[in-house]
C-alpha cells in the first residue's frame, strides 16, 4: 500500500536521476568548447536538478526541465520550464556571465520580456541594482530595465519550491567532468534518501495502524479469558506496533533503494517500470529485512544455525510466493493495490504451506527433517535385513524340502507295507510299520507286538485310562 501511495516520490526521484545523467554528459559533450560557454549550459542544468531534488524533499507535484531535455532545442526565449503534470506553469530564461554587468546585459534582451529571469545567485542583487539604476535614468531602455528588474529571480522557483540558487563559480567548476560527477552523485543520494525516508514513514504509519488494530483485538480476547491483564495488553500493543512500524519502514525504504540502485546501475526506464508494477522490489526488500532479523538473532545467540536456516528458508519461500501471486492478482484484478493485496495474501498462505510441507525451501523444516531421518534409518535397517531374510528363506526351504522328502519316502514305504501286512494278516509287521509312522512324527507306540497290545488291553488299570 505504501509503495503505491508513494509512486509519485519514486517518479520524482528517477527524474532527478535523469537530470544528473545530463549533468554528467554536458562537460563531456562540450569538452572542446570554451568553458565560459559550457558553464552557461551547466548553470541551467544545475538549477533544474536542484529544483527537482527539492521537489522530492517536499513531495511536490511540480517538476522542472530544460527546454533542451524536452526536445525544444531551438527555443529562443525559454531555457527552463516548470510543469505541473503536463501543464507548463512557469518559464525562465537563465544567463550566467562572469560579471554581474554581463549577466544583466544578456538578461535584458527584449525578446525575454514575457518570461522570468534568473542569473547566478551571487550576482542577483548586483544585477537588480543595475536595472533599478538604469530604469531611473532617462534612457530609451528605461521600461525594459524596469520590467527586467521586476521579473528577475534569484532562483528557479514555483509554489514555494526553490532551487536555492547557483553561483557562477559552481557552474564553472562543473565544466570539469570529475567535479560534475561528484555533484551529480550528491544530488542522487539526497533524492534517494528523501524518497526512502518519506516512503518508509508512510509505510510505518500504515503498518503501525494495522498492527495496533490486530493486536488490540487479539489482546481483548485474551483479556476476556483472563489470560492477560490490562498492563500486559498495553505492553503487547505498544511492542507489536513498534515492531510492525519498524519492519514496514525498513521494507519500504529498502524497496525504494532497490529501484534507485537499478537506475544508478544503468537499468532502462522500461525495466524499472516493470519491476515497480510487479512489486518485485517490495518482495525482495521484505525478504532481505526478514532474513536480516534472523541473522541478527543468530549473532545475538538467540537462535542456533538450524533455526537460522529454517527462518531464512521460510522467508524466501513465502516472499517468492507472495510476489508471484501478488503479480497474478494484480493482473486478474486491475484495481491498484486491491488485486496485488488479494493475490499477495493468497501467496503468503500458499508459501507457508509449501515451506511447512518441506516441498520447497533453502533448508529443512524440523518436522520434515525428523521424518526424513526416520525414513533413512528404516531404509538402512531394511537394506541390511533383506539379504539375511533371503539367506534364511533359502535355508528354510532347503530344510523343509529335505525334511518332507525324507519323511514322505518313509511314510510311503510304511503305508505300503501296512497294506501288505493287512492282506497277509501279518500283525507283527503291521505293528512294526505303525511304529515307523509314529517315529516319523517324533512319537512311539506303547507296544511293539500283538502280545504286548493284548496285555495292555487286558490290564484293568491301563484299560481305565483308555
Amino acid at each position: 500500500m505504501a509503495d503505491h501511495l508513494t509512486k509519485d516520490l519514486t517518479e520524482s526521484t528517477l527524474r532527478v536521476f535523469g537530470d544528473t545523467d545530463r549533468l554528467r554528459q554536458i562537460p563531456i559533450q562540450w569538452s572542446k568548447v570554451n568553458k565560459q560557454i559550457t558553464q552557461g549550459r551547466l548553470f541551467e542544468q544545475l538549477e533544474v536538478t536542484k529544483f527537482n531534488t527539492e521537489v522530492v524533499k517536499q513531495r511536490s507535484t511540480l517538476h522542472a526541465a530544460t527546454t533542451d531535455s524536452i526536445g525544444q532545442t531551438n527555443h529562443q526565449t525559454t531555457d527552463v520550464v516548470i510543469k505541473k503534470g503536463r501543464k507548463i506553469i512557469k518559464e525562465f530564461q537563465l544567463k550566467s556571465g562572469n560579471k554581474a554587468s554581463n549577466t544583466a546585459h544578456m538578461l535584458a534582451d527584449e525578446k525575454y520580456k514575457d518570461v522570468k529571469l534568473v542569473g547566478p545567485s551571487d550576482q542577483s542583487d548586483r544585477v537588480k541594482d543595475l536595472y533599478n539604476k538604469r530604469a531611473s535614468t532617462e534612457t530609451l531602455k528605461k521600461d525594459i530595465y524596469k520590467s527586467a528588474a521586476s521579473r528577475l529571480n534569484k532562483t528557479v522557483e514555483a509554489e514555494g519550491i526553490s532551487s536555492g540558487g547557483t553561483t557562477y563559480d559552481e557552474a564553472l567548476q562543473a565544466t570539469d567532468a570529475n567535479y560534475a560527477d561528484k555533484v551529480a552523485s550528491r544530488f542522487e543520494i539526497t533524492a534517494s534518501l528523501s524518497d526512502m525516508h518519506q516512503s518508509g514513514i508512510e509505510a510505518a504509519k500504515i503498518g503501525a495502524s494495522m498492527s495496533a488494530s490486530i493486536s488490540i483485538l487479539t489482546g481483548l480476547v485474551d483479556l476476556s479469558q483472563n489470560n492477560i491483564d490490562g498492563h500486559e495488553l498495553s505492553a503487547r500493543v505498544i511492542c507489536d506496533t513498534a515492531k510492525s512500524a519498524t519492519s514496514a519502514y525498513l521494507t519500504t525504504a529498502g524497496s525504494k533503494a532497490l529501484v534507485h540502485g537499478l537506475a544508478k546501475a544503468g537499468a532502462s526506464q522500461a525495466s524499472i517500470n516493470v519491476l515497480s508494477k510487479s512489486n518485485a522490489h517490495v518482495a525482495i526488500a521484505a525478504g532481505i529485512v526478514k532474513s536480516g532479523q534472523s541473522v541478527v538473532s543468530y549473532l545475538n545467540g538467540n537462535i542456533d544455525e538450524k533455526q537460522l536456516m529454517n527462518e531464512i528458508s521460510e522467508t524466501a519461500t513465502i516472499s517468492a510466493s507472495t510476489f508471484y501471486y501478488g503479480a497474478l492478482g494484480q493482473a486478474i484484478i486491475p484495481i491498484p493495490v486491491v488485486g496485488a493485496l488479494i493475490g499477495s495474501t493468497v501467496g503468503y498462505f500458499i508459501g507457508q504451506i509449501l515451506h511447512q510441507s518441506g516441498l520447497i525451501g533453502l533448508g529443512e523444516v524440523a518436522i520434515v527433517k525428523a521424518a526424513r531421518e526416520r525414513r533413512e534409518n528404516i531404509e538402512l535397517m531394511c537394506l541390511e535385513a533383506i539379504p539375511l531374510i533371503r539367506q534364511h528363506r533359502i535355508k528354510l526351504e532347503m530344510i523343509t524340502k529335505e525334511h518332507f522328502s525324507e519323511r514322505g519316502g518313509s511314510l510311503t514305504i510304511a503305508f505300503d507295507k501296512m497294506e501288505k501286512s493287512l492282506v497277509s494278516w501279518d500283525v507283527e509287521d503291521f505293528t512294526f510299520q505303525l511304529e515307523s509312522i509314529n517315529r516319523a512324527f517324533g512319537e512311539s507306540l506303547p507296544f511293539k507286538t500283538f502280545e504286548e497290545f493284548d496285555r495292555i488291553m487286558r490290564d484293568p488299570l491301563v484299560g481305565l485310562e483308555f
